[in-house]
Formats: structure tokens, C-alpha cells, sequence
């Protein structure tokens, strides 16, 4: 999902829970505060749903898990401001993390979503 809004950790997790969800691994994404640094711009490309909606498919199929949701967002970001956060549930936790991790390798690479250091 990309929004505007901010993140609530909380709430994704509670709509993760269900049925057969042993674990939840969540990473959480923060513009960071470096010297100088005032914000974050994140810029999308007209396909960044189709292409986070194509990672969560791919995680479906390499890894063992339950459920998952990328949520990202975009705009001017503030330092200290949740930029993505991603959210695994499996049966074990092992698939969990693994799936976490790799979600989170590709979208770094990903060039439908952009990041920009505002200074």
C-alpha cells in the first residue's frame, strides 16, 4: 500500500493477526537524522503499487508464510517519520525473518520508488 499518511505500526500488526500466525516480523523504515539532513522526499513511479503488490506475490512464493503487507509512503518526509514498513506473518518465525529480509533487499532496489535526501 502507498499512502500520505502516517504509518501506525500498531494497527498493521493488530490486522496482520489471524488463524494460524505464529510470528510477525515487522521492519520499520525511518528517515534518519544525519547532520544536515532536514527530510526525506520519496517520489514514485506510475507503476510502484503494481510493482510492491509483484513483491508480496514473490515472497508468497519463495517462503513459507501466512501473510504479508508492505506499506510505504510518499511525499515530503520529516526526520524521524516512518518511511516503509513491512509486515511478515507466518506459522514460524524462521520464514518470518527471511521473507522480512529479502522484501526489504528488493525494495531497495526497486526504481519505481525513489528516495531523496533533502539537505
Amino acid at each position: 500500500m502507498i499512502t500520505e499518511q502516517e504509518i501506525s505500526i500498531d494497527g498493521a500488526v493488530r490486522a496482520m493477526e489471524k488463524r494460524g500466525i505464529g510470528a510477525i516480523v515487522t521492519f520499520v523504515g525511518v528517515v534518519r537524522a544525519e547532520a544536515g539532513l532536514k527530510g526525506m522526499a520519496v517520489e514514485l513511479e506510475d507503476n510502484a503499487q503494481a510493482e510492491l503488490e509483484q513483491l508480496k506475490r514473490d515472497a508468497f512464493d519463495k517462503f513459507d508464510i501466512e501473510a504479508v503487507e508492505v506499506i510505504h509512503r510518499h511525499g515530503l518526509l520529516e526526520v524521524g517519520d516512518i518511511i516503509v514498513a513491512i509486515l511478515v506473518g507466518a506459522k514460524h518465525r524462521t520464514a518470518a525473518f527471511r521473507a522480512c529480509e529479502h522484501l526489504i533487499d528488493l525494495l531497495r532496489i526497486n526504481e519505481a520508488i525513489r528516495l531523496k535526501e533533502l539537505k
